[in-house]
């Protein structure tokens, strides 16, 4: 090792003057790309995955903001208003079913039942007609009881085909133990139509 290195002393003074700067300029250069292979390398890998997910964590924090502005220009929108209230009618309506599902008194069945109907967004109402109510006895058994009972009712209203198929959707919403027994569906001057359906409603009672 010692004579290698007595070598190259010996070699590198008899050089002129500027391969000796050249040699001592190329050892430098070689030291640093060593020393930053070894040393920096590492830390700039560190580096570039710091400003990833700084870069990752601001993308979040823009893409929240983004829907926190969208939500709070939502609740300023006459169609959110429009729907807030609707689901609003909505809710109030499943609360009287659910109330209606555990009285007996035919009276409050016949007041809400007309609420729930009346009820309507560009819908015409022409007649209501309800028929008594009834044992529910689809066996047609002489003598069979059942705590079943149906209420029949005759609709006619007047709408367009798009808000009488939102009418009937929030009835069903409304009155979910609902069956149709038949609809006719005419153009009267289009596109308001005359429609008229036979319902019946299904709910029990407590006959004790």
């Amino acid at each position: 090792m010692n004579h290698d290195l007595a070598y190259f002393k010996k070699w590198y003074e008899n050089r002129q003057t500027r391969e000796q700067l050249f040699i001592l300029l190329l050892g430098w250069v070689l030291v640093y790309a060593l020393f930053s292979f070894f040393l920096l390398n590492p830390l700039s890998t560190q580096q570039r995955y710091a400003v990833n997910e700084i870069k990752s964590i601001k993308d979040q924090m823009k893409t929240w903001n983004m829907q926190i502005n969208a939500l709070n220009q939502l609740s300023y929108n006459p169609l959110y208003k429009q729907w807030l209230n609707q689901h609003q009618v909505l809710s109030h309506l499943q609360s009287q079913h659910q109330y209606l599902m555990k009285t007996a008194s035919a009276h409050k069945w016949h007041q809400i039942i007309k609420t729930i109907l009346q009820t309507k967004d560009n819908i015409t109402i022409a007649q209501i007609k309800d028929f008594p109510e009834a044992p529910y006895n689809p066996t047609h058994l002489a003598g069979a009881k059942s705590n079943i009972y149906q209420k029949k009712l005759a609709l006619t209203f007047y709408g367009n085909y798009f808000d009488t198929i939102a009418y009937l959707q929030r009835l069903e919403k409304s009155l979910p133990t609902i069956h149709w027994d038949n609809l006719h569906y005419q153009v009267a001057q289009h596109p308001v139509a005359k429609i008229e359906m036979e319902l019946s409603i299904f709910y029990e009672k407590n006959n004790s």
